[in-house]
């Protein structure tokens, strides 16, 4: 997995993770993103210096598994697939400007 395209598939913008993405008290930006279910933390690590220009500090990830769907009232059954998602924590005064004002 060496290009960025396949590590980093999404960002993962919601009301939460916009809330926590800026601690105030020490300048610290925190990102959420939906990678391939295969890439490592240093893959991801790498992958975010790259495309974006910044420090990394470190990098959480989990996989979110898919949930139970039905369909058609309940006939048809099926399962989502899972996904992985990764918390990336930038070093002090570092920010993506993509996500700014957003």
């Amino acid at each position: 997995m060496s290009e960025l395209h396949e590590i980093l598939v999404a960002p993962h913008i919601t009301e939460e993770t916009m809330k926590n993405m800026v601690n105030k008290r020490n300048d610290v930006h925190k990102y959420v993103f939906k990678v391939a279910k295969t890439a490592t933390k240093t893959e991801i690590k790498d992958a975010i210096e790259k495309r974006f220009n910044v420090k990394v500090d470190s990098v959480n990830t989990l996989i979110n598994r898919g949930k139970m769907k039905r369909v058609r009232m309940g006939m048809v059954s099926g399962k989502k697939s899972n996904w992985k998602k990764a918390y990336i924590t930038l070093k002090a005064g570092q920010k993506i400007a993509e996500f700014e004002g957003v």
